[in-house]
């Protein structure tokens, strides 16, 4: 769906009118006047400490009143409700030039009134030292807080951006430095941006139901962003659509603690469409919007959809069963880092490879584990397997696949097909224990190399000084290949050998044995294969040599 044909619409940014859900037009009742007393304390001795920018506990702080909003900006406000000990400042472009008490360790209120949907941003001037900022709402609800620590002139901190407060509603804040003995002056702006159509702090969003019905924001002015809140449900993938005003824009989700989830922006600055997604774990969670515009405002359309349940779990225990003899599986790869997980149903003793084609998405990774294993890669040779192979030990056997889509301003659904081969009982053992002896006297060795996590072990007794030769054929298929052979004795220890190449047509390895005991000799693909390469049947010719 072009969003951008459908719904493109302009908002009017007239403040007698209401502006979205975040600004209602419901009378508002009296401001609440804080104890002066209480709130200084509680910000000192809690917010002042050392978790002073952290989330808050949803249970300490009162309920947010997200409604009672009205865009009447230029009606009348007063300062009834400014706490004793905190200064009223007018929001301007005025830089406010402050003296940190000695220690620096208590700190500095101040108090503004807010206009309904208009946005305010605290600036620190480039130079000042780091600090810890808290705002609450009349109601002493904290709304926002943040530390920042960059004192560089060249990296000034960035604004804090405040927007969707309550008309005439009195708003305190307060600044503490970061540091015992804090650098002077310390120098500060709040400026009103303007109007702003819906708020961006978490408690101020905008609720949004996902569905098709299309939602208009406007960007005001650069760097400012729309949030809208919604509820989800778990495991259920939700995607956030926009038609934006300019190439310069980013989307995101948030959580309840503010933290990014799936983000989607243009790296070249090129498309005016984009599309972000998220898995979520249930709950409560955030659209982030910010479509910047130059020079003034500019409308932007977006669809939030609820895309349904992920096609397949991402644990073991949420995965999905694939039933035994089954050829081939689909999936999708529906959001970054989509991880879904298979339950094979196996033989135990046998070979299996599972490879994937994948189209929409450039890249995926395949991982195996037996049950209650980690996931690991098979291959070991680098790179990113679109392959991978293992011997079955249990009935059960898991296989993971992941998408690594390329950053893209528009998500695109990676399509896959997993391809499940049983090669059969393995042929020979893979340790000493569980080796096939080699009788006495010249030996024909056959083997196969079903896939790179394949060994096959033979063991035989030789004599002290004697020496045993092993002659094999080069394995041709579109490039010679031989098996990795090491030659070990009793307690698995590696011993040496020397190794001759003939003519492209066939390799000899002759073992001296350092004294009589049993030896084994152990066949692999080694690093010497790429990835997914089955050498399949080998014959070779063992026997002693002559003294």
């Amino acid at each position: 769906m072009n969003v951008k044909q459908r719904w493109r619409s302009v908002l009017l940014l007239s403040c007698g009118l209401v502006l979205g859900a975040g600004c209602d037009s419901t009378p508002e009742p009296p401001p609440v006047v804080l104890d002066a007393g209480t709130d200084a304390g509680a910000d000192a001795g809690v917010d002042a400490g050392p978790d002073a920018g952290s989330e808050p506990d949803a249970g300490s702080e009162p309920e947010p009143d997200a409604g009672n909003i009205t865009c009447a900006d230029d009606g009348p406000v007063g300062n009834a409700g400014v706490p004793d000990g905190a200064t009223l400042l007018t929001p301007s472009d005025e830089v406010h030039t402050i003296t940190w008490p000695p220690g620096g360790g208590v700190p500095l209120h101040f108090a503004f009134v807010a206009r309904g949907c208009r946005h305010y941003d605290l600036t620190v001037e480039p130079g000042s030292l780091g600090y810890s900022m808290v705002l609450r709402d009349a109601a002493g609800t904290r709304l926002d807080s943040a530390d920042q620590y960059s004192d560089n002139p060249s990296y000034p901190p960035s604004p804090r951006h405040w927007s969707g407060l309550k008309h005439g509603a009195v708003h305190t804040f307060y600044l503490l430095p970061l540091n015992s003995q804090p650098r002077v002056p310390f120098q500060f702006r709040l400026v009103d941006r303007g109007p702003d159509d819906h708020g961006d702090l978490l408690l101020r969003a905008t609720p949004w139901t996902p569905s098709e019905q299309p939602f208009t924001g406007s960007s005001e002015h650069w760097g400012e962003r729309d949030l809208l809140s919604f509820e989800t449900t778990v495991d259920h993938v939700y995607a956030l659509g926009c038609a934006l005003p300019n190439p310069s824009w980013e989307l995101r989700f948030l959580n309840a603690q503010e933290k990014t989830q799936g983000a989607a922006y243009d790296v070249n600055n090129q498309e005016t469409e984009g599309e972000a997604r998220i898995k979520s774990l249930g709950g409560t969670y955030f659209a982030s919007i910010q479509a910047n515009a130059f020079p003034g405002p500019s409308p932007y359309t977006c669809v939030l959809n609820d895309l349904g349940r992920e096609d397949h779990g991402s644990t073991p225990k949420a995965a999905t069963p694939v039933p035994a003899g089954t050829a081939s599986v689909q999936g999708k790869i529906e959001v970054p880092g989509d991880r879904d997980v298979f339950a094979l149903a196996v033989q135990p003793g046998h070979h299996y490879r599972v490879s994937f084609t994948l189209t929409g998405q450039s890249q995926g990774r395949l991982q195996d584990a037996a049950p209650g294993g980690p996931f690991g890669t098979h291959p070991a040779s680098g790179g990113i397997p679109t392959s991978t192979s293992f011997k079955a030990s249990q009935a059960t056997h898991y296989v993971e696949m992941t998408g690594t889509p390329a950053l893209e301003a528009k998500y695109v659904t990676g399509n896959y097909t997993l391809q499940v081969e049983d090669q059969g009982l393995d042929d020979h053992g893979d340790t000493l224990d569980t080796a096939t002896p080699i009788p006495d006297g010249p030996q024909t060795l056959s083997f196969r190399i079903a896939s790179t996590v394949d060994h096959d072990v033979y063991t035989l007794q030789a004599i002290a000084g004697r020496r045993y030769q092993l002659d094999c054929p080069w394995k041709v298929s579109g490039a010679k290949h031989r098996p990795e052979v090491l030659f070990r004795d009793e307690t698995g220890a590696v011993q040496t050998f020397t190794l001759e190449e003939r003519d492209d047509v066939r390799w000899q390895a002759v073992f001296t044995a350092p004294q009589s005991a049993t030896y084994a000799l152990e066949f692999g693909a080694g690093f010497i294969t790429s990835p997914g390469t089955v050498l399949g049947d080998m014959v070779c010719r063992f026997e002693a040599l002559d003294p």
